[in-house]
C-alpha cells in the first residue's frame, strides 16, 4: 500500500506541474495575442502616415519642378518672354493630349 500512496502522490505532483505549465502557456499566449493586436494597429497607423507623407512629398516635388521651370524660363528669357514660352509649351502639351486622346 505504501507504494501506491507514493505512486499516487507522484502522479498528483506531475499533474499539478503540467497544469501549472499549461496555465503559464495560456497566459503567455494571451499576452502575445494582445501584443500582436497592438502591433497590427501600429502598422495600420504607420501605413496611413506613410501614405500621407508620400503624397506630401509628391506635391513638394511637383512644386519644385514648377518653380525650377519658372526660374529657368525667367532667367533665360526674362519674365514676359518666359511666360510666352510657358504658354506655348502648355498649348503644345494640350495638342499632344488631344492627339493621343483620339
Amino acid at each position: 500500500m505504501r507504494k501506491d500512496f507514493r505512486h499516487m502522490a507522484s502522479e498528483e505532483l506531475l499533474i499539478s506541474g503540467i497544469e501549472y505549465k499549461v496555465r503559464k502557456l495560456m497566459d503567455i499566449n494571451t499576452a502575445l495575442m494582445d501584443e500582436n493586436e497592438k502591433l497590427k494597429q501600429k502598422v495600420d497607423y504607420l501605413t496611413q502616415e506613410l501614405e500621407q507623407l508620400t503624397l506630401r512629398l509628391q506635391k513638394a516635388e511637383n512644386r519644385i519642378v514648377k518653380l525650377s521651370l519658372a526660374n529657368t524660363l525667367e532667367y533665360n528669357f526674362g519674365v514676359e518672354e518666359g511666360k510666352e514660352k510657358l504658354e506655348k509649351l502648355i498649348q503644345e502639351i494640350d495638342r499632344c493630349i488631344d492627339v493621343l486622346s483620339d
